[in-house]
């Protein structure tokens, strides 16, 4: 029975246009979660209430999330490592996106997969991050030949995290070359690796509707800029602003290829900056900064789970940017549930005051939707997990978002 229900789940998966996520680096988590009321104490001898095991990855999160959305069609171009830890996770992930699916973009290298652990006690959590395992030229090779071989056109594309040693600089470049893709298909970036390579290949292709998501730091850090306050606090406007002018010039082809830049800043407001695609490529484009609340969770719940909330926020952006868009085309085939799209709708709407852009409209809803998406992730224990209605209330508490 089991093995029938996965089946279908694969068949319904390939009718429609696949969304591609690139996620090369993923990993075996596991949680160690300490006694109640224990304090995380370097030096301290911490015991566990309990130890559990699952997927990790920053794109395998971003595959676990969307599945929380209902959402289908989703392929992962990855590599997993051999032995224990790598079947249990090709198993885990076979079992969310059926076995047609994991066989059309996964390769198994030879070298053993990674473990990260995720130590979470009452007032903190921490991450320790084993290296990742070598992949061989023959193993990049099988995966873009797997990536040519893609017959239908990608809905969306989503590149995530880091890369394996081994792996070419220009790897996601020749991962973006190679997929099938149309004029329609929406690509969103979360990661910092391979962008020059990655910008250059996205500017000379007839797709233009592409975001980059990073933090306030990372911004700061690709684009030289000092940030006068450490990460756990805000980053001043002036500071966000002079560093994406100085990430545009910094990396050229992104003003040619970049509709937006999606920005998070932990507790604090995040910023979706809108890039004018009619300016003069010879100069750089102008932008559009528009500021949206995020919700303070400390009244929630008295233990957060913040590991993979990031990636979680990336996943409900992409699917939200895609229904927004099948929203306006009237396509009834939309790829989320009606309670979702009419909160979309709802939000939309708020967006039309301060952002005539029909396509800045579309962005800037989409990224409120995956920061409630995120927070919402943050509630539950296993990474990147959510309740959708849970999201859906506080995309409604966020409030409206606000041009700057």
């Amino acid at each position: 029975m089991r093995f029938l229900l996965a089946s279908w789940i694969a068949m319904q998966h390939q009718s429609s246009s696949p969304t591609v996520i690139v996620g090369l680096n993923g990993a075996l988590q596991k949680r160690f979660v300490l006694q109640e009321n224990a304090s995380l104490i370097p030096g301290n001898v911490h015991r566990a209430s309990s130890v559990q095991a699952g997927v990790g990855g920053k794109g395998q999160d971003v595959a676990i999330a969307l599945s929380c959305l209902d959402y289908e069609g989703t392929q992962l171009a990855e590599f997993i490592g051999s032995g224990a830890e790598g079947d249990f996770v090709y198993a885990a992930l076979e079992d969310l996106l059926g076995s047609q699916s994991m066989q059309s973009l996964t390769v198994r290298p030879k070298s053993h997969m990674r473990t990260c652990t995720t130590i979470v006690s009452s007032d903190a959590s921490t991450e320790l991050v084993e290296p990742s395992g070598e992949v061989a030229e023959e193993d990049i090779d099988s995966l873009f030949q797997k990536l040519e071989d893609q017959k239908e056109e990608t809905a969306a594309l989503c590149f995530m995290g880091s890369m394996p040693p081994k792996c070419p600089e220009n790897m996601y470049g020749s991962i973006y070359e190679r997929v099938n893709k149309g004029s329609s298909t929406l690509c969103l970036i979360d990661s910092v690796n391979g962008l020059e390579d990655l910008f250059k290949a996205m500017a000379d292709s007839p797709c233009k509707k592409s975001l980059l998501k990073l933090n306030a730091s990372e911004l700061c850090r690709l684009a030289g800029v000092s940030k006068a306050n450490n990460e756990a606090d805000g980053v001043a406007l002036a500071e966000l602003e002079e560093a994406v002018s100085s990430f545009l010039q910094k990396y050229e082809p992104a003003s040619k290829s970049l509709s937006g830049l999606a920005i998070t800043d932990g507790k604090h407001p995040a910023h979706l900056v809108a890039l004018d695609a009619s300016s003069d490529n010879t100069v750089l484009p102008t932008f559009k900064t528009f500021m949206i609340p995020v919700v303070d969770l400390s009244g929630k719940s008295n233990l957060l789970y913040p590991i993979g909330a990031g990636d979680t926020v990336a996943a409900g952006t992409l699917a939200a940017w895609r229904s927004c868009r099948m929203l306006s085309s009237g396509d009834n085939s939309n790829c989320l549930n009606n309670e979702v799209q009419a909160a979309l709708k709802s939000y939309l709407e708020s967006t039309e005051k301060v952002a005539p852009d029909t396509d800045v409209q579309h962005m800037v809803s989409a990224f409120a939707f995956g920061l409630s998406c995120g927070s919402a992730s943050c509630l539950k224990e296993e990474n990147s997990v959510f309740d959708t209605n849970e999201a859906l209330k506080l995309l409604n508490d966020m409030g409206p978002p606000k041009a700057l």
